[in-house]
Order: C-alpha cells, then sequence, then structure tokens
C-alpha cells in the first residue's frame, strides 16, 4: 500500500512553490514554442530537476490529474498518496 501523507508541512511547501513556478512554465512554454522547441510541462520539470509526475509536490496526481489521490483518512485529515516516482521528494530521482 501507498505511504499516506499529509499535505501539510514540506508538502504543502513545495505545492505553494510549484504554483509561483505556473508562471514561469507558461513563459517557459511560449518561448520554446516560438523556437519549435520541445515545449510540454514535462520538459520544462526536465529542465528544472523537478518531479512531472506529481508536479513537484511530491504527492501523487488523481488519475485525471487533478487534485491529489488520497489513500487513507487520520481522523478529519486526509492522507495522500506518496508519489512513487520521486519518492516524495518533488525532484527528479536519479537511479543508483
Amino acid at each position: 500500500m501507498a505511504r499516506g501523507v499529509p499535505l501539510t508541512g514540506e508538502y504543502l511547501s513545495r505545492y505553494l512553490a510549484a504554483q509561483k513556478r505556473w508562471h514561469e512554465a507558461r513563459e517557459r512554454r511560449s518561448r520554446e514554442t516560438a523556437a519549435g522547441r520541445p515545449s510540454t510541462y514535462a520538459d520544462f520539470s526536465r529542465a528544472h530537476g523537478l518531479c512531472s509526475a506529481c508536479a513537484a509536490s511530491g504527492v501523487s496526481l488523481n488519475d485525471n490529474g487533478v487534485g491529489f489521490s488520497t489513500v487513507e483518512w487520520n481522523g478529519n485529515l486526509p492522507l495522500y498518496e506518496e508519489c512513487a516516482a520521486c519518492g516524495g521528494t518533488g525532484r527528479i530521482v536519479s537511479p543508483s
């Protein structure tokens, strides 16, 4: 079973930082498209060392890409699935 983590602390901080990067990502995608280069969000993420599977938050996205995947509850607090691609770091993990 996937590890359930609350969207607080470091996970919330990474999510909020990713929201601030969205404007930068849109601008970069426009420049790259105009130059005829690949311009997907995954390309932006790779260029900045960010995990595109979880939008750099460390928490897995729902199957439809909107919101996060809830795995269990701790009282009234939802626990979300930690991203398996980056191990919850929000960064690209290089295989050793």
